[in-house]
């Protein structure tokens, strides 16, 4: 089973942006749970995607808001609070829509987090109970380092609780980092894209610097079963145009790199 994440890079409305998804030839979807890019209602992307005849495989936590958002989980206040709440809030939606997975930053990409801590864990914990309750697994995904993945799932045990691998993250922030081998036992999502090493710039792959045929190699030797997701844009977010071709022939050629990918981990 091959994915792509809604939101690729073309300015569409969502009908025909999961239609043209579908077309192309992808079985499956993951999709924001926050209202994102000027977008509003993203409780109906679930069942848009279906309507589509896309299966719904992830969904991505809200990581923007106008405070710091992620690394708040971590702090003993009220930004804390309302970043604590809203996770809540989106794992009962996840539970809702049916929506097995929520992929989730354990601190910010930008800005600087606090250590981790007994603050931001016990938060961590509540989390996981709800999401027990509603069956969706927590996804906690690589961001540059391994400090807060490995203070998660050293002091947090639920079967609800997992990993999901970035690679373009992996590859222009950690290379020296090896977290298939470190957390593959727990690996459940995958967001596959691309880089030159400079910065996270979710390239389609091979049209950076990983080395594919590495990467799908380790993820398959973790025994993965899971669908080939790829997480990545025309290079120009937020325009029409997108990468200078027609939404259609970007997503067949997206397409046809997802499938690559797949047969690489046979």
């Amino acid at each position: 089973m091959v994915a792509l994440y809604q939101y690729f890079g073309y300015d569409l409305p969502r009908k025909e942006r999961f239609a043209m998804i579908r077309a192309a030839g992808f079985d499956a979807l993951g999709v924001w749970c926050d209202d994102w890019f000027g977008w509003s209602n993203h409780r109906e992307f679930p069942k848009l995607a279906r309507e589509a005849g896309l299966q719904v495989v992830d969904g991505h936590a809200p990581f923007a808001r106008d405070y710091d958002f992620v690394n708040s989980l971590w702090l003993d206040n009220l930004d804390g609070e309302t970043t604590f709440e809203i996770y809540l809030r989106t794992i009962d939606e996840c539970g809702e829509d049916d929506i097995a997975n929520l992929i989730v930053h354990p601190y910010d990409l930008k800005t600087q987090a606090p250590p981790p801590n007994e603050v931001g864990l016990e938060r961590i914990k509540r989390m996981l109970g709800r999401a027990e309750e509603h069956n969706v697994t927590l996804a906690f995904e690589n961001i540059r380092n391994d400090e807060y993945l490995e203070y998660i799932f050293k002091n947090a045990s639920s079967p609800k609780l997992g990993f999901c691998y970035d690679a373009g993250h992996r590859n222009c922030f950690a290379p020296h980092l090896d977290f298939l081998e470190m957390y593959g036992d727990k690996l459940v999502a995958l967001h596959l894209q691309d880089n030159d090493g400079s910065g996270d710039q979710h390239l389609v792959p091979f049209e950076g610097k990983i080395d594919w045929a590495e990467q799908m190699a380790k993820i398959a030797a973790t025994g993965y079963a899971g669908p080939t997701t790829l997480e990545c844009t025309t290079g120009k977010p937020g325009s029409a145009e997108g990468g200078g071709m027609p939404p259609e022939e970007w997503l067949r050629n997206t397409f046809e790199v997802a499938k690559r990918l797949e047969t690489l981990m046979k």
